[in-house]
């Protein structure tokens, strides 16, 4: 009898801890390249008049088009489970709120170039007026990079064309990031699911204590 119920006290100790739900592990992706692709005139091509520059606006103006570039490397990872980009938004630059497009896609190299100009499909259009937190789910397209041995990459372009603009239309977006679940991580528990393991060994304690105090009588 006594077997038996030490036996059943070690089943439900157990027993707690199959109830604790898990989750994968999250890790970020390492950005390799962030910089701004400017496109001057002539507007929408690639040629020798445009350039790299730094600061990540997403801005037009009459004279010029600057687009927020970045790539990203998820190392040894041939898929994952999800991914989210996060790239806030911080100011206007002498600006009204702006309608800006995000774009995402695959890049061969890694590195910001003016031929990644038109990369990447539209995924998102949003208007901006400062202090935009921003996160897209953009897990088939990381994927998509993946399968074909790249970087997944993404940038902003401001949709109003520079000569519909009498000056500026945009601002500047922050540092941008990408965290993702891996599939050979294994899960761990949620905060909240060590209550209920705890919680289990808990009362298998008491009910030791208390088949133990029933045999000292």
């Amino acid at each position: 009898m006594r077997a038996l119920s030490t036996r059943l006290i070690t089943v439900a100790a157990f027993a707690s801890m199959a109830l604790v739900p898990a989750i994968a592990a999250a890790d970020t992706a390492s950005l390799v390249s962030n910089a701004v692709i400017i496109d001057n005139s002539p507007f929408y091509s690639i040629g020798a008049e445009d350039n790299i520059g730094g600061g990540n606006y997403a801005l037009n103006h009459p004279a010029f088009i600057d687009i927020p570039y970045a790539t990203f490397s998820f190392g040894a990872n041939t898929s994952v489970n999800n991914a989210t980009l996060t790239w806030n938004f911080g100011t206007l630059f002498n600006s009204g709120p702006s309608q800006i497009t995000l774009y995402v896609g695959s890049d061969a190299d890694g590195a910001v170039t003016t031929s990644d100009r038109f990369m990447g499909t539209a995924i998102n259009t949003a208007t901006y007026s400062g202090g935009e937190l921003a996160s897209f789910d953009v897990t088939s397209f990381v994927n998509a990079a993946l399968a074909s041995n790249q970087f997944f990459a993404a940038r902003f372009e401001v949709t109003a064309a520079p000569g519909t603009l009498n000056g500026y239309s945009g601002g500047q977006f922050g540092d941008p990031s990408v965290r993702f679940n891996d599939p050979t991580n294994g899960g761990v528990p949620e905060p909240a699911s060590w209550a209920l393991m705890i919680g289990g060994f808990g009362l298998a304690g008491t009910a030791l204590r208390r088949r133990r105090a029933a045999l000292a009588v």
